[in-house]
Order: C-alpha cells, then sequence, then structure tokens
C-alpha cells in the first residue's frame, strides 16, 4: 500500500517549538515581556529510522530542515539527491541537526514516505513514533513557521482628525498591518486599540508600533485590536493593507432559540474562541498571548461543543506540559498543575485516542509525582515560593491548605490512575491516595454549621465562598446529604458572595445546570454577557463588574488598559448551551455511547447540532414537541426521565403536549 508524505519531527517537539516562540512574544508599550516560567525547546538534534520493505524498486529523495545524512544500509547520502531502493528490506537511519529551528525531514517515496510509521530519537535509548499533523503536507512547507491563513479585512470607517486618522474595523480581530508608498519625513506612531479609549489614549495605549521616517514600506507583526489611530497622519500618506491572521477551523455546532440576545452572545463567543484559537488555545489576543492551563481547561471542552478539533486539543495539552525535568507547576499555578492532568483524561473520554494516552502518559505521571513530591505530611498540598493559588480573581482565603485546591488534586489523581489503566500502567497507589484525600477533605474542611465547605480550616476564619461547594458538585465529592445543604447554603444562598468572573461562571453555570437551575442560568446569560454586548463588546472580556462604569471597566493590573477584551474564557455559554441545553454527551469514551437529554430552560424553543466524534446531533426542542436526528451509532434520547434508542438518520420525533 503506498503511503503519502508529510513533515515528520521529534515527537512533542512542534508544539514545544511554537509554544517557546508564542511565550516571547507578549508586547506592552516599547518592551517584550517573555512568559514568567521556564520555556523548554525542541531537540535540536534528532534521528529517524524505519525497515522499509520495497515490494518494487522505488526512488527516495530526503528532504530537510537543517544538516545531516541519511544512512542506507550502512551506506551514507545527501539529502535532496534521489537514492535507488531495490526490491526487499532496507534499513534506513536519518540524521538531522537544526540550530534555528525545529529538525524535521520529508521524504518522497512510496514505501519509504515519512509519515508517522517512522520513528524518531532524541540520542537516548527511546524511540518512538515521529510526529507529524495535517498541516505541512508539501515540500516546500516548513514546520517551523506556523500554516495560519490569512484574509483581507477592510475598515468600517476611517476618520481623519486634527491629530491623524483613527480606523475602526466593526470588531476586534487579529491582523497583520502592510504599509505601502509610505510618504513620511517624520516617523509615524501607531496606536493600537481594543477600544477607542485605549487607541487614542496614546499615553496609556498598549500596543504601539513605529513605522521609521523615510520608509518607503513597513510590515507590522500582526497584533489585536479594533481600533487604530495613526498619528499625525493623513490619508495620502501610505497604502494600508489589514490581514486577518487565523487558524481555518471547521464550526460543526451551532444554536439558536428564541431568545435573540442569547443568539446574538452564542455568535460573539463563538468569534471570541475562534480568535483565540491558533498554534494553542490562548487566553486573550492582546496582552498576555501565553497559554494558560486553567484556561485552556475551559476552551477544551468549550471546543468539543463548537470545532470538536482535537488538533488543537492535543497540541495544547502538549505544548503547556513542556519536558522533564518538572522544576515548577504549570504556569507557577498550582490548581493548574492539576487542570493539565484533569484534560488529558476529558480528552480521551470524548475522542477514545488511546495512542495519545500512550504518548503523553509518562509526561502525566511525572507531572502527578512533582505534585506528590510538594504535599505535606497530613496529604494535603500548600503554596510554597514561587507558587500561585489561583482559582479565581475573588475574596478566597487562601491560608495553607485550600480546600477548592484539593479538590482538583483529588480530581486528578482519579484521572491520572484512570489513564495508567488504560495502558496497562495503572497505579493502585494513586486510586487510594484519591480515596484517602477525599475523606481528609470532608474532614477538614466540611463545615456542619455552615452545611458548607469552608475556604481553610487553618486561619479559623470559616470562610465559605461558592468555589469550592461548586467543584464539590461538580466532582462528587459530597455525599447527598452534603449535596442538598450545599444547594441551600451557598447555591441558592445570595449572602455567600456571587461568582463575579467569566472564569468561574463556566464552572457556576454548570453546576447550576445541573440542579435543575436553568432558568437562572438563562438569566445569568442574559445579564452578565448580555451586559457585555450593551457596552458595544465584540468579544467577550476577561473580568466584567457591571457595577464599574466609564473608562475603569477597561482597567486591571494596575493597568488603565490592561483588562483583555477578547479572552477565551468568556466563550463558556457556548459549552453551557450545547451541554445543558441541546443536552449532548458520552455516556462512554469516544461517544461510543451518549445521551441527548434537552431542556428549555425557560426559553419557547431550542435547535441546534452538536458535534459527536465524527458525528453530528441535531436537537430541535419546542414546549410541544422534540425532535432528535443523529449519523451516529450509540445514542439515546432523554426527556422526562425516559430513554428512547437513537436510530442513525432516523429522525426521532415525540409530541410533548
Amino acid at each position: 500500500m503506498l503511503q503519502s508524505s508529510e513533515w515528520i519531527w521529534y515527537p512533542g517537539d512542534f508544539e514545544i517549538y511554537h509554544h517557546l516562540l508564542l511565550n516571547t512574544r507578549r508586547e506592552e508599550r516599547y518592551h517584550q515581556w517573555p512568559a514568567f516560567w521556564r520555556l523548554d525547546d525542541c531537540y535540536h538534534n534528532v534521528k529517524f529510522r524505519k525497515e522499509v520493505q520495497c515490494d518494487t524498486p522505488e526512488e527516495m529523495t530526503v528532504y530537510a530542515h537543517g544538516s545531516g545524512v541519511i544512512w542506507v544500509d550502512g551506506k551514507r547520502y545527501p539529502f535532496e539527491k534521489p537514492i535507488n531502493l531495490s526490491t526487499g528490506s532496507h534499513t534506513i537511519e536519518i540524521m538531522v541537526a537544526r540550530t534555528d529551528g525545529l529538525p524535521s525531514i520529508f521524504i518522497e517515496g512510496q514505501q519509504s514516505a515519512s509519515n508517522s510509521s517512522w520513528e524518531a530519537n532524541d540520542y537516548s535509548i527511546d524511540w518512538l513514533p515521529a510526529g507529524c499533523n495535517g498541516l505541512y503536507l508539501k515540500k516546500e512547507d516548513d514546520p517551523a513557521i506556523f500554516a495560519f491563513q490569512y484574509e483581507e479585512i477592510l475598515p468600517l470607517s476611517i476618520e481623519q482628525g486634527e491629530e491623524g486618522l483613527l480606523y475602526d474595523y466593526g470588531k476586534e480581530t487579529f491582523a497583520a498591518l502592510m504599509f505601502e508608498n509610505v510618504q513620511a519625513t517624520k516617523d509615524i506612531q501607531l496606536f493600537y486599540g481594543e477600544s477607542i479609549e485605549e487607541a487614542l489614549d496614546t499615553e496609556h495605549s498598549i500596543i504601539i508600533d513605529t513605522i521609521p521616517a523615510a520608509s518607503a514600506s513597513y510590515h507590522c507583526h500582526p497584533r489585536a485590536f479594533r481600533y487604530l489611530f495613526i498619528k499625525g497622519a493623513e490619508k495620502e500618506q501610505f497604502k494600508l493593507t489589514a490581514k486577518y491572521e487565523y487558524l481555518p477551523l471547521e464550526q460543526k455546532g451551532s444554536f439558536t432559540c428564541s431568545n435573540d440576545l442569547i443568539n446574538r452572545i452564542w455568535e460573539t463567543a463563538e468569534y471570541t474562541l475562534h480568535l483565540n484559537s491558533r498554534e494553542f488555545f490562548l487566553d486573550g489576543i492582546k496582552r498576555d498571548r501565553w497559554v494558560w492551563s486553567g484556561d485552556a481547561y475551559q476552551s477544551y471542552l468549550i471546543n468539543n461543543y463548537l470545532y470538536f478539533d482535537p488538533a488543537i486539543t492535543k497540541r495544547t495539552i502538549i505544548a503547556l506540559r513542556g519536558k522533564d525535568p518538572i522544576v515548577r507547576h504549570i504556569n507557577t499555578i498550582i490548581d493548574y498543575s492539576f487542570y493539565w492532568l484533569m484534560s488529558v483524561y476529558d480528552y480521551y473520554e470524548t475522542t477514545k485516542d488511546i495512542d495519545f494516552i500512550t504518548m503523553i502518559y509518562p509526561r502525566m505521571k511525572s507531572m502527578m509525582e512533582y505534585c506528590i513530591s510538594r504535599t505535606d505530611e497530613d496529604g494535603f498540598i500548600r503554596g510554597r515560593e514561587g507558587d500561585w493559588v489561583f482559582i479565581d480573581w475573588a475574596e478566597i482565603d487562601k491560608t495553607g491548605a485550600v480546600s477548592a485546591v484539593q479538590m482538583l488534586y483529588a480530581e486528578s489523581l482519579k484521572a491520572v490512575w484512570a489513564c495508567g489503566e488504560l495502558i496497562g500502567a495503572g497505579e493502585k497507589r494513586y486510586l487510594e491516595r484519591y480515596e484517602q484525600l477525599k475523606a481528609r477533605i470532608n474532614e477538614c474542611f466540611w463545615d456542619e454549621k455552615r452545611g458548607a465547605y469552608i475556604d481553610s480550616f487553618e486561619s479559623g476564619k470559616r470562610n465559605v465562598t461558592r468555589h469550592a461547594n461548586i467543584f464539590a458538585l461538580l466532582w462528587n465529592l459530597a455525599d447527598s446529604k452534603q449535596r442538598e445543604s450545599i444547594i441551600t447554603n451557598v447555591l441558592l444562598n445570595d449572602e455567600v458572595p456571587q461568582i463575579s468572573t467569566p472564569y468561574f461562571k463556566f464552572y457556576e453555570l454548570s453546576v447550576m445546570s445541573r440542579i435543575g437551575q436553568l432558568d437562572y442560568v438563562s438569566r445569568q446569560i442574559q445579564d452578565y454577557w448580555g451586559s457585555m454586548m450593551k457596552l458595544d463588546a465584540t468579544t467577550f472580556w476577561e473580568e466584567y463588574n457591571p457595577e464599574i462604569t466609564g473608562p475603569e471597566r477597561l482597567s486591571m493590573y494596575d493597568d488603565r488598559y490592561g483588562k483583555s477584551l477578547c479572552h477565551a474564557w468568556g466563550a463558556s455559554p457556548i459549552y453551557v448551551l450545547g451541554r445543558y441545553y441541546l443536552g449532548v454527551y458520552p455516556t462512554s469514551p469516544g461517544y461510543e455511547s451518549y445521551v441527548v437529554e434537552p431542556q428549555l430552560g425557560g426559553l419557547e424553543w431550542i435547535k441546534g447540532t452538536v458535534p459527536v466524534n465524527g458525528g453530528t446531533v441535531y436537537v430541535e426542542l419546542t414546549q410541544d414537541a422534540l425532535e432528535v436526528k443523529s449519523d451516529l451509532a450509540g445514542g439515546v434520547v432523554r426527556i422526562n426521565g425516559q430513554d428512547y434508542p437513537l436510530s442513525i438518520d432516523v429522525p426521532f420525533v415525540l409530541s410533548l403536549s
């Protein structure tokens, strides 16, 4: 069987190399700000090998990014010269070194074609299946350059003012600006803005560029903006072209309903996630443009209901983990290490990609061992010097052992054990530690008087917030009695401080949906996300407080425009509406079995599609009828406590009147 060719590299190094590049691109005013954690690099000297069985003679030509040599049956050959392979078996080994990028090879041949059937080695003991993806299929490609696509975009308006030109592109975007036929006797300054205030506030605008005087042309790096202010410029001084840079992702999920505001929120959420879906899932496209594990965890789940693109999820998981040895928690945040561990098993649950589990498990295990090494005698993990306990931007008591962190730790122990079991490498001690930790959480953090989990038992404050209690319900750490107590004393108790960030509203709305409070969820989506849209938001923000008005609503981190106005975690309505309203979720790995359990949530009607690992489920629900159709076997429709089998391509129709 003939095989197609694609560029190959050491497994994981494509992701790690592009992660390195990405995390050194952050800009703030006139300086760059690399990520404040260790950045791993690809191996720069790699070997590839394969035993090639030729049924007939063939010609093999090897192309490489890097320098090196080819060995065929013990004889050396150079790159880019045809090599004749006779009928029979051939031992081929290729060595490539590249100091300025990712070593990779591309082989034109038949049985010798380069793909994942080749193995790679970093000059250690183990040979692993070579890395590749579907982005680099031509010999002219270079995997060291990420394969984005580009599309010219035009401004909605151009205003000439006394101090310069103001461009409005109508919505947030990420684009490269190209100036041609520049006629200027002094430097031209560009001020980018997610808001008009930021673009015009030249003293405080975060992203700035300068076209040097006498430049005939100037190409700017791709940056995030809606508004562009060009100080001291006039239209006749140049020709400006903006090229939108994006990753082509196929939108497979959809949602519409009787409420037009929710429809517009869904569309805005989709655009928000798309802008932040690039080499990896980013936090936001203006400020950090980094890969944060807690942010990415939510993007993985949203992706499942929108694009169902496993490739970007895998790339992000690999990039975040990096290489051994581990010297610090992921992004320096304890909870973000646990989200990473949990994400691996979550990925398997939706894809049943056992090859990925086999590849990533050794790094999963070493991550878990690092976390265990940071625990104290009582089995809890506490922040040490250099560690950041995040959880949320909220008034959480983070003294000593924090309950929400221990709950994440418990769930990650279970995830590592489960992934090990999948590949025959499960370690019972992880499950035993999980059971012990679960018992200790209830012993130390459950407050019977308050009927809830407290943040910390070490400070003596006995402070109750929603965060740990939400986790306890999401991951079944609370028993049935505790569950009812949490619902009454925390979730439905207005005296407990409300969740105020889009980040944690993801978890809040998920748990409120699970306990049947969909009317509350519908109001929250309209009130919280809808309020951002009333402020002319074209993408959703990193944080939103309706009590803050005027220019102050744009500030964060002691910076006037520090808040990201296009933040991936703001896209959570997509997940909530797909998972709990359309009601589609797997009940066995890879959607070999799944449930369709739609709910109106106070709406008059809903309809949409949910991607299900190679298939699609269509759902339409009104107050009077339900229709479900799927092209994937294994589905069950659950409505009013009754289950009905779902047949492939046969509409299921049920009258509810």
